[in-house]
């Protein structure tokens, strides 16, 4: 016979914290203690103060900041590596 857990009652393992679904098998267990929801899934209750970090980068879309953002191409930057690589080669 299986036994399902029962709605809203948590079970959390003392030494690892794996959550269970409470069951009375698993209740007398006395490596288990019984856990609230805002315990077992604290992700799930965060509290409406809490308010999220700023971006330190630019996440906008507009067209001009992400081509200021690109990169730029130089041909003395491409020069400068073709002369490094070639550094001990006979010429």
């Amino acid at each position: 016979m299986v036994t399902l857990a029962t709605p809203g009652r948590w079970l959390r393992h003392k030494t690892n914290g794996t959550i269970y679904g409470h069951n009375d098998i698993l209740a007398k267990n006395p490596a288990v203690e019984e856990v609230s929801a805002e315990i077992a899934f604290p992700e799930k209750h965060i509290p409406a103060s809490q308010v999220g970090r700023q971006s330190k980068l630019d996440l906008s879309t507009d067209e001009d900041v992400v081509e200021a953002a690109k990169p730029k191409k130089s041909k003395a930057g491409k020069a400068a590596i073709s002369a490094d690589a070639s550094k001990g080669l006979p010429k």
